[in-house]
């Protein structure tokens, strides 16, 4: 339900292992990706180890892009899966979501991924609700989710700082 992803008209449902092999199938001659990525938080799919062990047998990467809110629930999923190439975690989510965790707990749940995943997988954390100078999204939480981040990472220069001169940080 984040505030900034599509909508659609569509029956909400979770697709199944037998409708997800007929598609693999079908994109595996003109891709090497696949991605879990929009309408819907991928997360929450039960079949979501069962995906990525298809993709793998079917010599394909996956990129995921998830809210976040899920990551430590399937945590070891996501570390074991042989297809994982790369997480993208929208921390903007947050603010985008009638949260049932405090924003220390959910950062630190995403930290925790991220240091038990880099050696073998892409984490990528995107913010894009820093709309003004001053770095704030709709609940001014960005400045927070900042310097939890340098802090939890181990970053010796400010996020902030760096996010005035390009909008990317490797």
């Amino acid at each position: 339900s984040c505030n900034f992803c599509p909508k659609t008209g569509r029956k909400l449902q979770f697709s199944d292992e037998e409708r997800f092999k007929e598609i693999i199938e079908k994109v595996k001659p003109y891709t090497d990706y696949v991605y879990f990525h929009l309408m819907g938080e991928p997360l929450l799919n039960k079949n979501l180890a069962r995906f990525l062990d298809i993709c793998y047998e079917n010599g394909l990467k996956v990129n995921i892009t998830t809210n976040g809110t899920l990551l430590a629930k399937e945590k070891n999923v996501l570390i074991n899966a042989k297809a994982l190439r790369q997480v993208n975690i929208s921390l903007h989510s947050f603010e985008a979501n009638k949260v049932t965790k405090e924003l220390e707990e959910y950062v630190s749940e995403v930290i925790d991924f991220i240091n038990e995943a880099k050696e073998n997988i892409i984490c990528s954390i995107r913010l894009w609700n820093m709309d003004n100078k001053e770095l704030k999204g709709e609940n001014n939480l960005n400045i927070e989710i900042l310097r939890m981040l340098e802090k939890n990472l181990n970053l010796d220069f400010s996020l902030s700082e760096k996010l005035q001169e390009t909008h990317r940080i490797k």
